[in-house]
């Protein structure tokens, strides 16, 4: 069965934006994150071996035949694209994919925040399938030429990113910011932790980030609950850091009618400055290490 793609990208994207009060922008080429919305979408196709690619082109038809002009896709202009809407532009490209295709995967040119694992979780399907976030109907859809998308299984998906429509309030910053978490996501990144110990080890993140926050709210007992730990942990950590260096790092007073509180030592203060400015240099000196050695992979 032979599986191709078919984009949407007759409309005119032009004066939704105006009505929105926006610079009017020729969607389909409009640069989002270093590549224009199209040709981000083609990519995608590309990477998950899809072909014949169609391009359903209309408004501003010859423009974008000649931005495409060198990746290989299949331009068909809707003649009548001014009056259809989604649907019929859909059903009218849908009987020319099925000149080409047995099945159709159809992308809108305002839903370009897809991920590309939802694109080979529709492929790996042998019917039609819309995908659904949060109960919303997104986009791609995997379609039958015949059918549409009126007959597809509906399919639970944790990719927000295929509800994101250009064309809503705030949609371009919410698609940019959306594409740039899922990048983040992929890259490669490097985390150390710095440990201190003699016989054994009692120092690190926790019970510095453990002290901070009695420093700040003068409470043990707030500090471990901000931490998401139990009382007798956060007092464990500091008896063994204390154990371990010979002096106090907090100063215990108990309640009286006012209930009592903690504060951070002299001595503890200045360890834990001492460790705090440590950790930044060893970051710094790690990051240069890190882009050095492996800078082709970032």
């Amino acid at each position: 069965m032979k599986t191709g793609a078919l984009i949407l990208a007759s409309s005119n994207y032009e004066q939704a934006l105006r009505d929105r009060g926006e610079a009017p922008v020729f969607l389909p080429m409009h640069v989002l994150d270093g590549i224009t919305v199209i040709k981000r979408e083609i990519a995608a196709l590309r990477k998950a071996a899809v072909s014949p690619i169609l391009v359903f082109t209309g408004y501003e038809s010859e423009t974008l035949k000649n931005h495409l002009v060198h990746n290989q896709v299949i331009c068909i202009e809707d003649k009548s694209y001014r009056e259809h809407d989604r649907k019929a532009a859909l059903r009218a490209g849908l009987l020319e994919a099925g000149k080409h295709m047995d099945r159709v995967l159809v992308l809108l040119a305002e839903y370009p925040a897809f991920s590309q694992s939802l694109l080979l979780e529709l492929l790996s399907r042998e019917n039609a399938v819309l995908p659904v976030y949060e109960g919303e109907e997104g986009w791609p859809r995997l379609c039958l030429p015949i059918e549409g998308s009126e007959k597809a299984e509906r399919l639970s998906v944790k990719d927000a990113g295929c509800v994101i429509s250009l064309l809503e309030e705030n949609g371009l910053k919410r698609a940019e910011e959306y594409i740039k978490e899922q990048r983040d996501l992929k890259k490669l990144k490097f985390r150390f932790r710095l440990i201190l110990g003699k016989e054994n080890e009692f120092w690190g993140p926790g019970v510095y980030e453990f002290l901070k926050w009695v420093d700040e709210t003068g409470s043990i007992q707030a500090a471990a609950a901000h931490m998401n730990m139990s009382y007798s942990k956060g007092w464990k950590m500091v008896n063994q850091a204390e154990k371990e260096m010979g002096f106090l790092f907090l100063d215990r007073n108990k309640g009286g009618k006012n209930g009592g509180s903690s504060r951070i030592t002299e001595e503890g203060r200045l360890f834990m400055e001492r460790y705090h400015e440590m950790e930044e240099e060893l970051k710094a000196v790690g990051r240069e290490l890190f882009e050095r050695y492996f800078r082709e992979y970032l």
